[in-house]
């Protein structure tokens, strides 16, 4: 008896949970899909099936984040646009570039050739930011007063020797191993790295000693030969001598095997110039003895000013020579012989090329606060010496726009010498 009371209560347990049972799967079916697939052995149900959800539906919770900067998928573009609608953006706000992906673009983007243009250009290193040229207006006073002629290679391929590379039958010439150049007065040496440095003494030295063809000292690729050249040429008026034009003959590598410069007159010339240079220059230097830099600056400006005469037609119009001795120059002359006699006289004051409606010269100088411009050149006008001299980079944005190495100069933003 008791056996049999013990069987039907068994009996009527299991019925209860059976009717639980049912009464369970009948409110939430994914209980049945979860038993049977224990049952049969397949083994726990998959993200989707858990949640009840169709395999189209689970492939966005599957699929990657897209990588930064990479155009999105189409699943993640649909869940953009989803995102939009639900923050509520009007149509415009929709268009391309609405969501994540554009939250990821960096804080300041790589420009494009157009936006390059429209803002004149790259950030030198000294944080300079050239202005737009085409926001550049040239007064009609000083119109047409330019005549800068940057520096021009010339490049001719070498014939290839046996067994694939040049030799040339010149040497080093004058290698420059024991020159060194203060940062304060020649700030595009500065410019370059260790191997341009290099060659750049080696340039100088040979520049100095009239000899125009020799082996460079360092395997300089062609494309990096121009700004060594122009960082010797802009930091050396002294070289008067020296031409903005040069030639490279390179390999089948397009390395420089052979550097020759271009000089302005012989060597017999330059015997009995460069007395006539120095001493006309020593008598200027004398005017200005016992003066502050200040004063100095200005009234260098001024004898220039009182000694040169604007002509395109100056014969050597690019050196400091045609402006201090022959009186004739552009505004290349003009500079490079204000660069002369304010390093002469123990001021900074470096060579800036430009754009001023043309190609266009003229000096920053350095004084105790800090550094300006100096436009020599369109100071010599009637009734306008001082419209262009010891003038702010802010002051300059509508007229000059520094190019090439010259944006690595320092900013000009002195304050206490500025004439306004």
């Amino acid at each position: 008896m008791k056996i049999l009371k013990n069987i039907i209560t068994g009996i009527g347990i299991l019925a209860a949970l059976l009717c639980a049972l049912i009464i369970m799967s009948a409110v939430n079916p994914g209980i049945t899909q979860t038993l049977s697939s224990l049952l049969s052995g397949d083994g726990f149900p998959t993200q989707g099936e858990e949640s009840g959800a169709s395999d189209e539906q689970a492939e966005p919770l599957q699929e990657e984040e897209p990588a930064l900067f990479d155009e999105p998928s189409d699943a993640s573009s649909e869940t953009e646009e989803e995102q939009t609608d639900e923050i509520g953006l009007s149509e415009e706000e929709e268009e391309p570039g609405a969501g994540q992906i554009v939250q990821r673009q960096p804080e300041e983007p790589d420009r494009s050739v157009s936006d390059q243009e429209s803002s004149g250009g790259v950030r030198g290193m000294n944080g300079y930011e050239p202005p737009a040229e085409s926001g550049v207006s040239v007064p009609e006073a000083v119109s047409g007063k330019s005549g800068y002629q940057p520096i021009t290679e010339k490049s001719e391929e070498l014939p290839d020797a046996e067994g694939g590379e040049y030799t040339s039958d010149l040497g080093y010439g004058e290698t420059g191993d024991n020159l060194s150049f203060d940062s304060i007065f020649y700030p595009y040496y500065q410019m370059l790295d260790p191997k341009g440095q290099h060659l750049y003494r080696q340039i100088y030295a040979n520049a100095a000693a009239y000899n125009a063809a020799f082996v460079p000292i360092e395997a300089v690729p062609v494309s990096e030969l121009k700004d060594v050249i122009m960082a010797v040429y802009n930091d050396h008026p002294e070289l008067f001598w020296l031409n903005t034009i040069f030639t490279c003959r390179y390999d089948q590598n397009k390395i420089c095997a052979e550097l020759e410069l271009e000089f302005n007159m012989t060597l017999e010339e330059l015997t009995v110039s460069s007395k006539t240079f120095y001493n006309i220059t020593n008598e200027i230097l004398s005017q200005v003895q016992n003066l502050s830099p200040y004063e100095k600056e200005s009234r260098l400006h001024d004898i220039l000013i009182e000694r040169v005469e604007y002509d395109k037609g100056a014969d050597k119009n690019q050196s400091a020579y045609s402006a201090l001795v022959d009186g004739k120059s552009v505004c290349a002359g003009y500079a490079r012989a204000y660069q002369y006699l304010m390093q002469r006289a123990g001021i900074p004051c470096f060579y800036c090329t430009g754009y001023a409606g043309q190609d266009h010269a003229w000096n920053i100088v350095g004084l105790d606060d800090g550094y300006y411009n100096v436009d020599v050149t369109w100071d010599d006008t009637e009734g306008g010496q001082y419209d262009y001299f010891n003038k702010s980079d802010e002051a300059y944005a509508d007229t000059h726009v520094r190019r090439e190495l010259s944006v690595n100069l320092p900013k000009c933003e002195g304050q206490r010498y500025a004439v306004w």
